[in-house]
């Protein structure tokens, strides 16, 4: 007989464990559950070295596959696996090993993401333990069909750019099927969730918060160059970043605005970028540390994120942090924390007159930004409320 764990600590409040391979957004959410004495434990396949997590941190780590993979990684692609298959083994791995682990963990809930959840989960429900998968996208096939009229614009085909298969296709069935609850950063991923035949009863929101230490606004409205538009993320088809050149085009018709773009480029929007990479206003940049973006934040004008398909937006929180309006699509999660007209704006996806509507707007009526906080504590906090209302109501 396997014995379920003690799903408590001081006080009899129940426990939460977390589970990622790379420290995304389940590290920030485990030290504020730390710092609210509700965390079990945090399984990292990232080194502790890497991480430097506060004292008392409960940091189980199993890393041997991931200090593997990003060591090939650094070889040319002609004398290693593929990408994809390297970060798939990665995960497989991991998964084994957080499995192995659970022998003693005390949580009453365990968190893991998707494609890396499969033994884990397994593991946790011999032993009692309630499973939430934690998406920080979602789910693949909605991704691929919101994507696929953009890449075909440009004479793609968007089946070529994802490295999905049907075995990954059949771990998620899996994963899914052995989740008690799920929970997405956005309104966005909960709808996709529904229309893949989930429960909404069974899913949490819990939005993503920015690092205060590093994102906080300027010590002075002069430091910032408000007709400097900017972007930040991958430069790929998803991202929208055709919609964003054309809207900006228009607004310099009557405002003489700029736009700096900060990631990693991408073959897939090579076309798009070779129309805009000669004009003097556009600057294409490659990615930048969190402390320099920060900076880039509190110096510019407003942030714009067109995408076409984007499960959260973590760039969305982190200039609002720094006291930068943001300019959405309504398919980017992050929109749940725009109010528009007062922190930022929302436009139907797609609509580049729109956008540029939004764009003009806020470069005559910048002063009017407010913003409410949003912290990690805040999730942490909310995270705490939702689990211990599931664990009082019979299991899904």
């Amino acid at each position: 007989m396997t014995l379920g764990p003690m799903h408590s600590s001081a006080g009899n409040a129940a426990l939460i464990s977390l589970s990622a391979t790379n420290p995304c957004h389940l590290y920030d959410l485990a030290t504020a559950l730390h710092a609210l004495s509700r965390l079990s434990r945090y399984y990292s396949g990232y080194p502790g070295w890497r991480l430097h997590p506060p004292a008392a941190f409960p940091l189980h780590v199993h890393s041997g596959r991931t200090l593997v993979t990003y060591g090939l990684l650094r070889l040319s692609p002609a004398i290693r696996p593929s990408s994809p298959r390297l970060f798939r083994w990665q995960d497989a791995g991991f998964d084994r090993a957080v499995a192995h682990d659970l022998t003693s963990d005390g949580a009453a809930m365990l968190h893991a993401l998707p494609g890396q959840a499969q033994a884990t989960f397994t593991a946790a429900r011999a032993r009692g333990t309630k499973t939430v998968l934690n998406h920080a996208s979602g789910p693949v096939r909605q991704q691929l069909e919101l994507t696929a009229e953009e890449y075909s614009r440009v004479g793609l085909d968007h089946r070529d750019y994802h490295t999905f298969d049907a075995s990954y296709f059949r771990q998620e069935e899996q994963e899914y099927a052995l989740a008690d609850w799920h929970c997405v950063a956005s309104s966005v991923v909960r709808q996709q969730l529904v229309q893949c035949g989930v429960s909404p009863t069974r899913i949490w929101t819990v939005p993503y918060a920015a690092a205060p230490h590093l994102f906080h606004p300027p010590r002075t409205r002069e430091n910032r160059d408000e007709h400097q538009i900017v972007f930040a993320g991958q430069y790929t088809l998803r991202k929208g970043l055709r919609i964003a050149f054309s809207a900006i085009e228009e607004v310099r018709a009557t405002h003489p605005v700029t736009f700096a773009l900060y990631g990693r480029r991408s073959p897939e929007a090579e076309s798009t970028l070779a129309r805009v990479a000669s004009k003097p206003w556009v600057r294409l940049n490659g990615p930048l540390p969190q402390p320099r973006l920060a900076e880039v934040f509190r110096h510019a004008g407003m942030l714009v994120l067109p995408s076409w398909e984007e499960a959260f937006g973590l760039v969305v929180v982190q200039a609002l942090a720094c006291g930068l309006p943001c300019i959405v699509s309504d398919r980017v999660g992050a929109s749940d924390l725009i109010i528009h007209r007062q922190n930022g704006s929302i436009f139907p996806a797609g609509d580049a007159a729109a956008m540029a509507l939004e764009i003009a707007w806020w470069i005559e009526n910048r002063r009017r930004f407010q913003t409410p906080p949003h912290t990690w504590a805040s999730s942490a906090e909310r995270l705490v409320t939702l689990t211990e209302a599931a664990l009082k109501t019979p299991s899904p």
